[in-house]
């Protein structure tokens, strides 16, 4: 991979979609459009073919004289991350790299208006989504991998996000989430709960955190009348549970710290309200996965995890 490949910035990325023909290069180089697709009529290579009549400029087409569909060509959108979208191939990869290095969707909406076109705050909204679709896949693709294990001390925790009605902190409409982080290791989970009885969070830690770690539970479960230290019984026979009851009920001061994190990021009018906050906790935990390399070589990585062009077209 090359340099240029591993730091983006605006200015790099319009110059690799400065035409055409290079970002169609850019494109077929990043895997994210087919680059040698097979007619799978007549499983022969399909010819790179120049069309003027389409808005990329370029088609797949079958040159086999024998093949009955030799006529007809192919978009090089086919079954991509650019498929179904009457956006122009440009504006879709500015999009993508707006929601990567995190810009508001004010911004945005600035920032991806190309070529004599202005682009739409639901347009933004909507590839933004794309994106966290995107994250959700991939996370759910790398959590096989459980924190925690032989002598490593996982703390464990919930908490509800939301607003509050009348101040009151008990009566507040919002999601909850289980969570844990390693101590030693600093790897976390977050997972959205609408089921909250011992069995259900007893099974999502079995999964979530690895066989032989101790795990520090704290009591602020039991101020919801849900938990108490008989429900962690089946959890001995995997784990250390040990319990801590600070003064406040409050996590120990990693979980409490990567608790006050993931809120300042998920509260809001947007993602608390809407049912979309799953996605932005999975964006959350995305981020935090990758936060040492580059946001938008890595969302375009993932992005084949759900939208690999096919071999046949």
């Amino acid at each position: 991979m090359s340099e240029e490949r591993k730091h983006w910035n605006m200015w790099g990325l319009m110059k690799r979609l400065a035409t055409k023909e290079s970002t169609v290069e850019f494109c077929k180089e990043q895997g994210l459009i087919a680059t040698d697709p097979i007619c799978k009529w007549c499983r022969r290579l399909l010819r790179w073919s120049p069309t003027e009549h389409r808005g990329d400029g370029f088609s797949w087409r079958c040159n086999n004289r024998r093949c009955k569909k030799r006529a007809r060509s192919r978009s090089v959108r086919h079954r991509s991350w650019f498929a179904d979208s009457s956006l122009s191939i440009e504006k879709v990869l500015v999009l993508t790299y707006c929601w990567a290095v995190g810009m508001t969707n004010k911004v945005a909406v600035r920032e991806s208006s190309i070529s004599g076109t202005i682009s739409s705050p639901k347009t933004v909204v909507e590839w933004f989504n794309y994106c966290r679709e995107v994250c959700l896949h991939a996370v759910q693709q790398s959590s096989s991998k459980a924190i925690g294990g032989p002598e490593l001390v996982v703390e464990i925790g919930e908490s509800k996000f939301g607003k509050q009605k009348l101040n009151r902190s008990r009566n507040m409409e919002g999601k909850w989430v289980l969570g844990g982080i390693c101590r030693k290791t600093r790897d976390v989970f977050f997972i959205e709960i609408d089921n909250r009885e011992p069995a259900t969070v007893i099974s999502l830690i079995k999964e979530y955190v690895a066989p032989g770690s101790t795990l520090v539970i704290t009591d602020c479960w039991q101020s919801y009348d849900c938990f108490s230290a008989d429900n962690f019984k089946d959890l001995n026979v995997y784990h250390t549970v040990k319990f801590m009851s600070p003064p406040t009920g409050a996590l120990t001061r990693n979980a409490e710290s990567q608790w006050t994190q993931t809120k300042r990021k998920l509260l809001g009018s947007t993602t608390s309200s809407c049912g979309g906050f799953g996605l932005y906790l999975a964006e959350y935990i995305w981020r935090r996965k990758n936060r040492d390399k580059d946001s938008f070589q890595q969302i375009l990585d993932d992005i084949l995890l759900l939208y690999k062009p096919p071999k046949y077209c």
